[in-house]
């Protein structure tokens, strides 16, 4: 099956161009047979999910890491030594890449990710940021990465006037670059299963196509379901809700105030990087900052950082965000079926706890909040939700993550809880099901139509 469909593609592809098989989420022998096939280069999204399948496959398999790369997870992606990292969307992640390819002595081969998509929830550079770093001559800072040239994903429409548009954009900056840079430019990887002939006209010399070779996956993210995850039935006896962007529309304020914060102690922290450590302890966020920029960091100076932070979000937010739309309702409909609602967060911020019970007053308890003040270790770790599943009493079939970070979903899954994400964030579903999401809603709104006709 995987042999017929990668010769169907090759018909359409020219000699020379680069087919990555985005083999993600897929298992090892479907690899093998693309490999058997003739094919050598395979794109993964998840440093966890390469870290498994590199030692059991062929040594001559170009591995391209194609997803969202966490800056905690550098390290341990580049002791893999990928052929190429293609979603390179960040200064952040750029100094983070070139500092550790530093440490382990060698030079890492890269694509800087453009946004030229209409969707604000694509991550990348503008091409005015990617001209601007080679105008301030980025090899000259940048000294253990090596820029080969340009990815990029056109806005998700049938218009293939916009398609066009898209890839055209960046068609015309890679020509650009490859004229007048330094770095050795030759790729310009652009067009996946539903765009990649546009692409290929368009320019591209890199495609990188999973579904049309290995077959759809589940919203899960795992090649192994056929079908979407149902609900679990009958309803669950507890329910433990995320806090901020779950149940209160606070993370644009804490984006905020975490900026602002960062940048008075000289550390780099965008909206994304919020996002992207949404369900961390404040105190690990502030230490990972420094560990960024390599410099230590006393405990009494990260509390004292912390502080500020908490200071700021306050004086942004005095009478305290307003609930995501949706959840009154969604929790009035668990009250109603005697589900008991719980909170596990990584805050600690009283102004928040205590706004839980002037915005939902009798649904939360204390005795029923896990909170950064009740762990030892915070999110992606699963001692949050573990302890709210042995505190509940309850099986733990019986139990239910919301969740609407990847993080969160990370430790709802390794503590084994089936778990549900509300995308109410500017992040990608691809990220939430790449942490195994068993469900992604859009909003609160399509969550309870869920719970109603499970029924």
């Amino acid at each position: 099956m995987v042999a017929e469909q990668i010769k169907a593609i090759r018909t359409y592809i020219p000699e020379g161009l680069t087919l990555v098989c985005v083999s993600k989420f897929h298992p090892v022998e479907a690899i093998r047979e693309a490999y058997e096939a003739g094919e050598r280069h395979f794109g993964e999204s998840r440093v966890q999910e390469l870290q498994e399948k590199v030692p059991v496959l062929p040594s001559d398999i170009c591995w391209h890491f194609i997803g969202h790369l966490q800056t905690n997870k550098v390290r341990d992606l580049l002791k893999l030594r990928p052929y190429l990292i293609e979603s390179v969307d960040s200064l952040r992640l750029l100094k983070a890449l070139n500092d550790e390819a530093a440490k382990q002595g060698y030079v890492q081969d890269i694509l800087l990710e453009l946004h030229v998509a209409r969707e604000e929830t694509k991550t990348g550079f503008t091409p005015e940021e990617i001209t601007s770093l080679f105008a301030n001559r980025l090899q000259d800072e940048y000294t253990h990465i090596r820029v080969r040239g340009l990815m990029t994903m056109a806005t998700n429409t049938d218009d293939e006037t916009e398609i066009r548009r898209c890839f055209l954009t960046a068609q015309s900056l890679y020509d650009r670059l490859k004229a007048n840079s330094q770095q050795p430019i030759a790729v310009l990887s652009m067009g996946m299963s539903d765009d990649y002939r546009i692409a290929i006209e368009c320019g591209s010399t890199s495609v990188r196509i999973g579904s049309a070779i290995f077959g759809e996956r589940s919203q899960t993210g795992r090649s192994d379901h056929p079908t979407p995850t149902p609900m679990p039935t009958p309803m669950p006896k507890a329910f433990f809700f995320d806090m901020d962007g779950t149940l209160f529309n606070s993370m644009p304020v804490h984006a905020v105030a975490w900026k602002e914060t960062m940048r008075k102690h000289g550390l780099e922290f965008d909206e994304q990087a919020t996002y992207i450590n949404e369900g961390r302890t404040g105190e690990d966020v502030i230490r990972e900052a420094f560990d960024m920029k390599g410099e230590q960091v006393s405990l009494e100076e990260i509390k004292a950082i912390y502080h500020e932070k908490t200071e700021a979000f306050r004086r942004m937010c005095p009478n305290g965000a307003e609930p995501v739309e949706g959840v009154p309702e969604l929790l009035a409909l668990l009250q109603s079926r005697g589900v008991e609602c719980w909170i596990v967060t990584g805050s600690g911020q009283q102004s928040l706890l205590n706004q839980l019970n002037r915005s939902f007053p009798g649904v939360f308890t204390r005795e029923r909040m896990i909170t950064a003040l009740d762990v030892t270790h915070g999110k992606p770790d699963p001692e949050p939700y573990l302890k709210a599943w042995e505190r509940s009493g309850y099986r733990k079939d019986e139990c239910c993550v919301v969740e609407n970070a990847p993080l969160g979903v990370r430790s709802g899954k390794a503590a084994g809880l089936f778990t549900i994400a509300v995308n109410t964030g500017l992040l990608p579903d691809e990220l939430l099901a790449a942490e195994g999401a068993d469900l992604i809603f859009p909003d609160m709104h399509a969550l309870i139509r869920k719970l109603k006709s499970s029924e």
